[in-house]
């Protein structure tokens, strides 16, 4: 957790990071006044709310993005939490790739980055102006261009195959075009030529996954699968 709170404080206090989101120091002196207590819940309650304000910073889309957007039926920039981070750590080698399907402004992959640094984090994102933040997230954060490759496009249409590690928080709704973009994602991660494991934040793609993933971990929030 000390890795994470260093990595969100270096953002809040960029000089960059600062201009695009103006009120965001006021997290940053109400957490550090706290980290001089002893008061260790509030301490985390602070914590987060830091993480949800950078998480959402740049949630804004194009009118032909939102078009795509309604047409998946997609959800918007939701944070998917710091225990999800936290739990997928342990699993991520210098050698991985893990892809974040739905990244948002990114923030998520990048602290996997922190945690753990290794070959490469996919971030795909429909809308160009969260991966414009998220650019000035990692380069206030210091991690290497070679590290990070921004995908801007629809998740139908991005290949997972080089990916070890899947994460996405619920993408989409689970109306009929939803559950589509489901079917469609478990396909993609059914014909990765090798093993990986998918960490899913309010999980609605199990139920697509055939038989070669299994279930290894479930909490109510992440549910973790594994294929052989």
């Amino acid at each position: 957790m000390a890795t994470i709170a260093e990595a969100l404080l270096t953002l809040a206090t960029s000089r960059v990071i600062c201009s695009e989101l103006p009120g965001i120091y006021t997290h940053v002196r109400n957490l550090r006044e706290a980290m001089g207590r002893a008061d260790s819940l509030t301490q985390e309650t602070l914590l987060v709310n830091l993480y949800a304000s950078l998480h959402t910073a740049g949630s804004l889309y194009s009118p032909s993005e939102r078009v795509l957007l309604s047409k998946r039926a997609g959800y918007s920039c939701h944070a998917g939490g710091l225990s999800p981070l936290i739990r997928a750590e342990p699993f991520i080698t210098p050698d991985s790739v893990v892809v974040d399907l739905g990244a948002g402004n990114g923030l998520q992959g990048l602290l996997l980055q922190c945690l753990s640094p290794h070959r490469r984090t996919l971030q795909v994102e429909l809308s160009s102006e969260m991966i414009r933040i998220g650019r000035l997230f990692q380069e206030a954060l210091g991690i290497s261009a070679d590290r990070v490759e921004w995908i801007h496009d629809d998740l139908v249409n991005v290949s997972v195959e080089a990916a070890d590690i899947v994460y996405l928080y619920r993408p989409a709704r689970t109306s009929p075009d939803g559950r589509e973009l489901y079917r469609t994602i478990a396909r993609k991660l059914a014909s990765v030529p090798k093993p990986l494991m998918v960490f899913s934040v309010a999980d609605c793609l199990g139920q697509f996954l055939n038989e070669q993933f299994s279930l290894f971990f479930t909490d109510g929030h992440l549910t973790c699968f594994s294929k052989r």
